[in-house]
């Protein structure tokens, strides 16, 4: 079943062959053009689903990284803290691996929330992110 936008256009294609004004093998190759090109009915629920099934995987990658961002650079820093203290050393030099691995990651969920912006996780990980950047901001002034 064609639809009205690709049965309107292939009429004006076949009006223009019979006027003379274009060749049969540009007709063809234009026919061809505007089948390829005109979406079918059947793939577009299909297509939906897919879409919105992405849109909450990526929302779900947005969270897990916002997640990560916030636990794995607290956890090493912790934990090499730990380890300078029990050998009498200093660790302040050890915390910036570990805040400028937490900051690409939070940039990281950030923008893969925006991306995901329609899915609640998506959402979710935008605002988290910006509330802790906000709070980060005003207990560094």
């Amino acid at each position: 079943m064609k639809n009205a936008p690709s049965a309107s256009s292939e009429e004006e294609l076949l009006q223009l062959r019979n006027d003379g004004k274009i060749s049969e093998p540009e007709y063809q190759d234009l026919r061809a053009a505007i089948q390829k090109s005109a979406p079918r009915e059947s793939d577009g629920p299909q297509l939906q689903v897919e879409r919105s099934w992405s849109k909450r995987k990526f929302g779900k990658t947005a969270f897990v990284l916002m997640l990560i961002g916030l636990v794995l650079p607290s956890v090493c820093y912790l934990g090499v803290e730990m380890m300078a203290r029990a050998s009498d050393g200093n660790a302040h030099a050890a915390i910036g691996p570990w805040f400028f691995l937490g900051v690409t990651l939070e940039i990281a969920a950030f923008v893969s929330g925006i991306l995901a912006w329609p899915d609640v996780l998506g959402k979710a990980t935008v605002i988290t992110v910006s509330v802790i950047v906000v709070l980060a901001l005003l207990f560094i002034s």
